[in-house]
């Protein structure tokens, strides 16, 4: 199971720190190459690193799931061919179907929870947030934003079944108040890249972000090059409406959780 981050002391003086660190309105998101972890360096307007950003890879239980999930899609294969070669083709193809599905359930509830942390150096020596998964299954994906202290701040959600059609998050404080809510930036660009990919960049996945209200304000834009990176900017809300730390932790997940 997922856990939350043990909780600290600090001062004042880390306080103030902590609350500076979190008051940018523009940010720069670059994932790094040939690394097994999946890792993220964030920078301010002028490039100045402002959060680095770590998910452990976990090699040796993710290969125990696929195989897992390999073996039951075989049997279930077999059994298939076998169904084919007495005459019952229909059922045999049935089979299929139901062998995939039954080998991606399983895949899933094997592959471990693979938690986040956001830290203030390279060293990985100063959290500053862990976002942890907090479920596999279910119409949402639910994922707990944790501060310094290891104090819950909000809950991230991803509608699961309107993703294939518009991916679609949401952040919630802890009673279930919307805080923001994040969606892909057209439903018909989202529908044309189901089918034809990013087609070479011209179709990159871009996000707006809108208050509770439905008023947007800001975007989380991929920008045109070979490697990961996005530029998010919410200098529509000078006055920090939305919380920056949860807007950090959706703006890693809008990329390790859906793949992009």
């Amino acid at each position: 199971m997922s856990h939350s981050p043990g909780t600290h002391q600090f001062d004042a003086a880390w306080e103030q720190w902590l609350a500076e660190r979190f008051a940018w309105n523009v940010l720069t998101v670059r994932q790094k190459l040939l690394t097994l972890a999946q890792r993220y360096v964030v920078c301010d307007q002028n490039e100045f690193p402002l959060f680095h950003v770590v998910r452990p890879p976990r090699l040796a239980m993710n290969l125990v799931a696929v195989v897992a999930s390999a073996i039951v899609r075989l049997v279930f294969v077999l059994v298939a061919f076998a169904l084919v070669f007495r005459g019952e083709a229909l059922l045999g193809l049935a089979m299929l179907f139901v062998g995939g599905f039954v080998a991606w359930v399983v895949y899933i509830l094997m592959v471990p929870f693979r938690d986040i942390r956001v830290f203030a150096d390279e060293a990985e020596q100063c959290p500053l947030l862990t976002i942890t998964q907090d479920n596999k299954l279910g119409l949402y994906q639910t994922y707990t934003i944790y501060d310094a202290v290891g104090q819950p701040v909000a809950i991230a959600k991803r509608l699961v079944p309107l993703a294939w059609f518009r991916r679609n998050w949401e952040a919630v404080t802890l009673d279930g108040r919307r805080i923001v809510r994040v969606l892909e930036d057209s439903l018909i660009l989202s529908l044309l890249r189901r089918y034809l990919g990013p087609l070479w960049g011209l179709l990159r996945t871009n996000f707006d972000i809108l208050l509770p209200n439905g008023v947007r304000i800001g975007e989380y834009n991929r920008k045109l090059t070979l490697t990961d990176q996005y530029v998010l900017n919410l200098s529509a809300d000078p006055q920090l409406l939305v919380d920056r730390r949860v807007a950090l932790a959706l703006a890693i997940l809008l990329d390790t959780a859906e793949g992009r």
